[in-house]
């Protein structure tokens, strides 16, 4: 049997290693069954670019501070095209060619430089797609969403200059599988997390997960159940849940005050009403500082911050 070239087994390799991270970190419970975009899975493309449908195959003058090594002439062809036609995300009046081209181009412009080579090179999206792409991304990281933070449990100093907004669901495999990194970054990189409540209609005990989790709060107790309730996931049920919140050492007669109480219902009210106005529609969804980050961006996203 033939060997692969190296390019095809860094190619492999590559698409090996993304899969996974999709797997593990880009998934999401969504709010609601047959919402109105259109999947990966039906937007993706068959095929690679090729010399025809990328406009030719010549040499491409691409910026230095790109490394497109992986990808092949046709598709160096193809990310050519995006970076002259697109402007820079930074906001200057050059394309994004330009822009990375500069002595010192923004890191935002670098970021999604990096992301166009992925899209191109590893999930194959054609120009339409990409572009597609690169412009909702433009979009979503655009846009600056608004948080009230009293009475939402905090990990962390709330004095950082880096706040992280997680909104979760504990019925949410895909919340489970990042509660305890969400936080290990947020103490790697001196960020405050602040924990929402947004439990998916169709997650039987989500909603009443969410309410003992912030009357646990009001005694202190928010991580802990935080912690027995992803544990138990998958069998969380009303006793099990009254049964760890006890295992916690709670005060249960000020704990069924505080579960009754009108504060509660207006806490979770509030943390939905946000998630409705930012558009959430999945969990776990992620901020930093108001600007909307997946969860394989977020340590990134960390860094850039503490620079």
């Amino acid at each position: 049997m033939p060997s692969l070239p190296n390019a095809k087994l860094r190619r492999l390799a590559a698409a090996t290693l993304t899969l996974a991270l999709f797997t593990m970190t880009q998934c999401v419970c969504q709010n609601r069954q047959g919402d109105n975009g259109t999947s990966d899975k039906n937007t993706s493309a068959t095929t690679k670019p090729t010399a025809d449908n990328a406009n030719g195959s010549g040499a491409v003058d691409l910026p230095k501070i790109i490394d497109a090594s992986s990808l092949e002439p046709a598709e160096k062809a193809l990310l050519g095209e995006i970076l002259a036609e697109q402007f820079d995300p930074c906001g200057s009046p050059k394309s994004l060619m330009d822009a990375l081209k500069q002595s010192a181009p923004c890191d935002r412009a670098f970021a999604f430089a990096k992301k166009l080579v992925q899209w191109i090179g590893v999930d194959g999206l054609s120009k339409r797609q990409a572009v597609q792409k690169y412009l909702t991304e433009l979009a979503r990281t655009s846009t600056k969403a608004e948080f009230s933070y009293e009475g939402s449990p905090a990990f962390g100093d709330p004095a950082s200059k880096i706040q992280i907004v997680k909104f979760t669901d504990f019925q949410c495999p895909y919340c489970k599988i990042s509660s305890q990194p969400v936080k290990d970054l947020a103490k790697k990189y001196n960020a405050v997390l602040y924990l929402k409540h947004m439990p998916l209609s169709h997650h039987q005990h989500a909603t009443e997960a969410a309410k003992m989790a912030t009357a646990a709060h009001q005694q202190g107790k928010f991580w802990d159940v935080y912690k027995a309730f992803f544990a138990n996931q998958e069998a969380l049920d009303s006793k099990l849940l009254r049964e760890l919140v006890v295992k916690a050492g709670l005060d249960m007669v000020r704990f069924d005050k505080d579960l009754a109480s009108p504060a509660i219902a207006a806490l979770l009210k509030r943390d939905r009403d946000e998630a409705d106005a930012a558009e959430v529609d999945g969990t776990p969804t992620i901020y930093v500082n108001g600007f909307k980050v997946e969860f394989d961006n977020l340590e990134d996203k960390l860094k850039e911050l503490q620079r």
